[in-house]
Parts: C-alpha cells; structure tokens; sequence
C-alpha cells in the first residue's frame, strides 16, 4: 500500500472514530435530556396537582383531596428521583470528562432530624386561634352593643347569644380553611420553592445540594398524610356545625344520614 493509499486509511479510520465518539455523545445527551425531563416534569404535575387542590377544597371534595396528596407522595419518591438524578450527574461527567461524583447515599439527609424546616401546623395551634376568634367576636359585641338602651335583659341575652353562635359558626369554618391552607402550603413548599432547586442543583452538578432538596421535598411529601387528617377531622367539624356551608357534600352527607337513619341534635 502506498503512503497515499495509508494516509487516506488512516484519516478513514480517524473520521469513523469521530463519527463513533459523536455517536455516543449525542446517545449520552439524548440520555440525560430524557432524565431531566423526567426530574422536571414532576416539578410541573405537582403544581399542577396544587391547581386541582384549589378546587376540590373550594368545592369540600375531601375525598379527591385525600386521593391527590397521596398521589403527591407516589411522585416524591426517593427511589425513583434519586437515580434519574445520578443517571444525569454520571453521565454528563463521562460526556464532559469531569471526575465521576460520588453517588453514595447520605441516609441522615433523609432521616426526620436532617430534611430541614417544613411548613407545620397543630390541632393545638388551630384551636388556639379559634379561641382567640371567638374572644375577638365577644369583645366586638361588647363594643358595639355592650352600651345599648335594651328594653329588657332577656332581648339583650337573645341578641348576645345569636351573635356568639355566628362567630363560632365562622371560627368552626375558618379553622378548616386553615387546616385546608395548610395542605396547600406543603403542595406549594415542594412544587414553587424546592423542586426548581433541587433542578437548578441538578443541572448545576451539585449532588449535595440535589440531594439535600430532595430530602426536604420526600419530608413535606411525607407530611401531607397528617395534613390531610388534620384537613379532615376539622371539616368534620364543620359539618358538624354547619351541614350546609359545604355545600353539595354537605347536602349529601346530610342526606346518607337520613338515609342510613341516623338523627342529628
């Protein structure tokens, strides 16, 4: 073979070589894409499941609101997110030739203790606040009322008592809205506030801090299933006090009462 002859097989068996390597890259990138469209997408449906929660607590739906908090926690899952984020980190490290990361598991990110702060609320600190509603009302009744000409003690106590059971009535509803906000605020704390961190960490190669995101969104996930309990005690206690200010379920709930039998004092 003349040296004409080798120097075209060689620059041949160069081109081939970089057709190869351009092959492999562009199958890494078409890998990582669909990894992050994955990590993203997740961020995407879990404010989307915020919009839908909007719903179904504006329309007493506590059973869709039960359904779509634990579809939350299917989503934040640290057994399926965890390896889509070492997939990419590994795998753009191989494609830009950076020192491969280091993928152990860091189990206390993920204990109680380790996930950070998450948004809390207690059926002590909702009945706190009913309680002070309640003492607000009287001191308006008082003001207001407190110095009126009444013709006899009797109307003044009637009167008195008509606007008590009006402001427990709204205390009763505003604590349920509360504890109806609070389940929000968790949906709203993974999908506005950790999520595009736990993104932007990701694309940043930041394992660490990737990680750490995703232990506080799998806490706030966790989270929710007392959330929802706490929901649902205090919208029991709303239909308890009023059937009819939730609505259709009220009426329907009202209405398997009498179905079943039931009495209601």
């Amino acid at each position: 073979m003349g040296d004409l002859a080798k120097a075209v097989a060689k620059l041949e068996e160069q081109v081939e070589d970089v057709r190869m390597l351009r092959q492999i890259v562009e199958r890494l990138d078409a890998e990582i894409a669909a990894r992050m469209d994955e990590i993203e997408t997740i961020g995407g449906t879990v404010l989307d499941l915020h919009g839908d929660l909007d719903d179904q607590i504006a329309e007493h739906d506590y059973m869709a609101v039960e359904q779509s908090v634990a579809s939350l926690r299917g989503m934040v899952d640290v057994e399926e997110v965890l390896p889509a984020i070492d997939t990419v980190l590994l795998l753009t490290a191989l494609r830009d030739g950076e020192p491969l990361p280091d993928l152990t598991l860091p189990l206390s990110a993920f204990e109680k203790d380790g996930a950070g702060e998450q948004p809390g609320l207690t059926q002590e600190d909702l009945d706190r606040d009913f309680k002070a509603d309640l003492a607000k009302a009287e001191q308006r009744w008082e003001e207001i009322w407190g110095d009126h000409d009444w013709t006899d003690s009797d109307e003044r106590d009637s009167h008195r008592a008509e606007h008590r059971a009006e402001a427990e009535r709204e205390a009763v509803k505003d604590r349920a809205r509360r504890a109806a906000a609070h389940v929000e605020e968790l949906v709203d704390h993974i999908g506005d506030t950790l999520w595009p961190d736990l993104v932007e960490a990701v694309e940043a190669s930041d394992r660490e801090r990737a990680v750490r995101a995703l232990a506080e969104a799998c806490a706030a996930a966790r989270e929710t299933e007392a959330a929802y309990k706490l929901y649902e005690v205090n919208l029991s206690g709303q239909y308890e006090s009023s059937p009819t200010s939730l609505g259709a379920v009220g009426e329907y709930l009202s209405g398997l009462e009498t179905h079943m039998g039931t009495t209601r004092e």
